[in-house]
């Protein structure tokens, strides 16, 4: 079993959920993906032992200030504290997104990953990274996102082998101005639906 937690704050209608579910179609066998809101109110116990019987653990998290969300960083901390002996060289895996359009930004998040999976004596088998993810999100089937496809069907393969991949940046083809302009625009909107000018 691959064991997913979705770590965005949204849960469910996260572009964080989008992209696990886009891996898990790629996986054979049984996936699980549990909200950590599930994990942190009452679910720890049962997520421990879930852990402990999966063959892969895999992150899944929008980059935040340039790291992992509170609540992630609470869910690696109560880690910390429990026996680390049935983890042991358990391989972890990253799913990470952000709005903005460059997912070089995440090399951050990536790393107190691959630092929390050494004070647990897990393997860090590395990750994806999606930028402009709200917009790869909305334009879900268009052909515009091969190297986001390649990059999953890459993590898809390094999971079901175990082994490490390193760290990936998928790029998309949408040009950068016009990510942008449906930035703004969007915002904009938002702006206007809370009341501001």
């Amino acid at each position: 079993m691959i064991l997913m937690v979705n770590c965005s704050y949204k849960a469910s209608d996260s572009n964080t959920q989008f992209f696990l579910e886009l891996l898990k179609e790629k996986l054979d066998g049984e996936t699980r993906i549990i909200p950590l809101k599930k994990v942190l109110s009452g679910g720890f116990a049962e997520f421990l032992r879930d852990l402990e019987a999966a063959e892969a653990f895999v992150i899944g998290a929008p980059l935040y200030v340039d790291g992992l969300p509170a609540q992630a960083v609470k869910l690696l901390e109560l880690l910390l504290e429990c026996d680390k002996s049935p983890l042991d060289r358990k391989p972890v895996y990253v799913v990470s997104n952000l709005g903005f359009y460059e997912g070089e930004q995440i090399c951050n998040l990536f790393d107190i990953t691959a630092n929390w999976c050494a004070r647990m004596g897990m393997t860090y088998g590395g990750g994806i990274a999606i930028g402009a993810g709200p917009m790869i999100r909305a334009t879900k089937g268009l052909p515009l996102h091969q190297d986001i496809e390649k990059g999953l069907h890459r993590l898809a393969d390094h999971i079901h082998r175990g082994e490490a991949m390193g760290n990936y940046y998928a790029k998309t083809v949408i040009p950068r101005a016009v990510y942008l302009q449906a930035a703004h625009m969007s915002f904009r909107k938002t702006l206007k639906k809370n009341g501001n000018r």
